[in-house]
C-alpha cells in the first residue's frame, strides 16, 4: 500500500484555515499532519493526539515520507518517497 493510500484510508477530518495557509489532517488513530504555506514558512509536522502531543503514531510515519506538498484555496497536494500523490480539495475552518 502506497503512502497516499493509507493517508486515504485513515483520514478522519481534514480542514484549514479561511485563508488556506495552515491545514489539519486528523486521523483515525488521533494523530494529525499540519502544513503550513505562506510567504514566510512552508512546513509539515505530525502532532499526536490530545493526550499525548508528542506521540507520532500514524501521522509520524506519513510525514517522514513526505517529499513535498502544496496549500492553497484549490487543494492540498502532498507527494511522497514513494511517488504517490494524495490530493484533496479542503474546507475552511470558520
Amino acid at each position: 500500500m502506497t503512502a497516499a493510500e493509507q493517508l486515504d484510508r485513515h483520514l478522519n477530518s481534514a480542514s484549514a484555515n479561511t485563508v488556506f495557509s495552515e491545514a489539519v489532517l486528523t486521523l483515525e488513530d488521533g494523530t494529525r499532519l499540519c502544513f503550513c504555506h505562506t510567504v514566510e514558512q512552508r512546513w509539515a509536522k505530525a502532532v499526536g493526539p490530545e493526550e499525548d502531543r508528542s506521540s507520532g503514531g500514524m501521522a509520524g510515519e506519513l510525514v517522514d515520507q513526505i517529499s513535498g506538498f502544496r496549500l492553497n484555496a484549490k487543494h492540498l497536494d502532498i507527494q511522497f518517497t514513494d511517488g504517490s500523490r494524495f490530493d484533496r480539495p479542503l474546507k475552511p475552518i470558520d
